[in-house]
């Protein structure tokens, strides 16, 4: 049978060591190099107390099981073009060498079905229970069977002679036709189909997603009409996040509309606060640039919560704004005081935020590796709003009272009439 090794290693704590875990794991990986092309699979997997699995899983899902062994092959054949993707294996590992028995034409002449000369090939190489005596106090099983021959040799069972029931005997091989395969060692099913899994790892600093996002499926359905080829593992559990976070996402937008329209008295000026939102966006994808972390579910939910900090700097300025307004002053007059007064409060909202989540971005601990795309995301989002903002929040309150003025002016053409 196939033979399993495995070897743990326990490292020292993050802090404590200049290597993290898969830098180690790439370097036992160099160190075996070539050597690893003796063994049928060689796979590495971090223990963490976070959920872990393979970066990249394809799963195959036939009634058909050549069609379900081809396309796996034809996937890991996939996989293996990008250079970035290594470690490729399948669930289909093979078992030990079996004997399969299928009945020729005309051997039901006999009046032997398969179940009987499978019966009587088994009794001859494992043998049968003849007989069962008491010795002492304990009882002894006599078992019969043929020769040492006849378990070492394929030909000499070939030669083996089965008996049908009207008492005749007949070779083994004139009635079946004997052939040798692979049994395997799991077999894994999906609704009641043989589902296979194939799995790779990405090297260090390459998204897993943009490896699986490349792959064919559509066109692997198509050279493969038999078969279901699906995203499991990782990318199934971020598809199933992803799907429910828009939800989320326009129903923090609708809330804060709501509220800034009640605080402003207007139905126009929370749009143009909220007008800070996509700007913020611009700063999370440089911040994970930068600092070298791949985008992912908690980088979303940081972004989410951010809509509601990035508004806050907007939020300072309209308000100043209105009042001056209210106080008589013109537009460009109650802008240029808005932004005067409300530059240091905005920066210091700002700077006081981003200080905050410093430590937690600059955390080496394994504990905190989970929450810092998060801390990037509400850092570098909101330093790229604040600034977007400041320049381009007044031209935007400029540019909606040139709108409504022009409105107001079609409708009832007043063109005194002001934001």
């Amino acid at each position: 049978g196939t033979n399993l090794g495995q070897l743990l290693i326990e490292l020292t704590p993050a802090e404590d060591r200049l290597l993290n875990a898969s830098e180690v794991i790439d370097l036992i990986r160099n160190s075996i190099g070539e050597k690893a092309k003796m063994a049928e699979s060689i796979s590495y997997e971090m223990l963490s107390g976070a959920p872990t699995g393979p970066d990249i899983t394809v799963k195959l899902i036939s009634e058909d099981n050549e069609s379900l062994y081809a396309a796996s092959e034809m996937v890991k054949d996939e996989l293996r073009k990008f250079e970035a993707v290594q470690d490729i294996a399948d669930s289909s590992s093979t078992g030990q060498r079996e004997l399969h028995l299928t009945l020729r034409e005309g051997a039901s002449s006999t009046g032997l079905s398969l179940a009987d000369i499978a019966r009587q090939v088994r009794g001859a190489v494992y043998g049968l229970d003849a007989h069962v005596f008491a010795k002492g106090n304990e009882e002894v099983d006599i078992k019969v069977k043929m020769g040492e021959s006849i378990r070492q040799n394929i030909g000499a069972l070939e030669q083996l002679w089965v008996t049908t029931q009207g008492g005749e005997s007949v070779p083994l091989v004139e009635i079946v036709n004997i052939s040798e395969q692979r049994g395997h060692t799991t077999i894994q099913r999906l609704d009641r189909n043989r589902i296979v899994t194939v799995t790779a790892e990405t090297i260090e600093g390459v998204s897993p997603e943009s490896i699986s996002s490349q792959l064919p499926f559509a066109e692997w359905e198509k050279l493969m009409p038999g078969v279901t080829f699906l995203k499991g593992g990782r990318q199934e559990q971020q598809s199933e996040a992803f799907a429910s976070l828009p939800v989320g996402f326009g129903a923090a937008c609708l809330m804060i509309y709501l509220i800034l329209a009640w605080l402003f008295g207007s139905y126009f000026q929370p749009f143009v606060v909220m007008l800070g939102i996509p700007f913020a966006l611009i700063g999370v994808i440089w911040g994970h640039y930068i600092a070298g972390v791949s985008l992912s579910f908690l980088s979303m939910i940081g972004f989410v919560a951010l809509c509601g900090v990035v508004v806050n700097d907007s939020l300072i300025l309209v308000e100043f704004f209105n009042e001056r307004k209210k106080s008589g002053l013109s537009l460009k007059e109650a802008l240029l005081s808005a932004g005067a007064a409300r530059l240091r409060p905005i920066f210091l909202t700002t700077i006081t935020t981003v200080l905050g989540l410093t430590p937690l971005m600059l955390e080496q601990s394994m504990q905190a590796k989970f929450l810092i795309p998060m801390a990037l995301a509400i850092s570098f989002g909101l330093i790229s709003a604040t600034v977007l903002i400041l320049l381009l929040l007044p031209a935007l309150l400029v540019i909606g009272n040139d709108i409504v003025i022009f409105a107001k002016f079609l409708w009832s053409a007043d063109n005194e009439t002001q934001l």
